[in-house]
């Protein structure tokens, strides 16, 4: 995961700040139990992230030998597979 457990509490506690000032957004039953499932969510999403970009490197090792003898850029080769994944999958990024 990209983000520390400190960040994502202080990411979490903004957006659920963000939520209150909104008038058109009603907060049911404890803000403390709210605050847990935004972090939750949170977590989840960089953890799903996190798997795919460990999927799009396992599928690229196994072509390392054309990857290098074209001369074709690992990283640029990463993020258009991560994409591609992420979008067959509904993701977003």
């Amino acid at each position: 995961m990209r983000l520390r457990r400190e960040k994502i509490d202080d990411l979490s506690f903004k957006i659920l700040s963000e939520l209150k000032k909104n008038p058109d957004v009603v907060i049911r039953g404890k803000e403390e139990n709210v605050l847990y499932e935004i972090k939750t969510i949170i977590t989840k999403d960089l953890e799903r992230e996190d798997k795919l970009e460990d999927e799009v490197r396992d599928l690229l090792q196994k072509h390392m030998k054309q990857i290098y003898r074209d001369d074709i850029s690992y990283i640029e080769l990463v993020r258009k597979a991560k994409k591609q994944l992420a979008r067959e999958r509904g993701l977003v990024l």
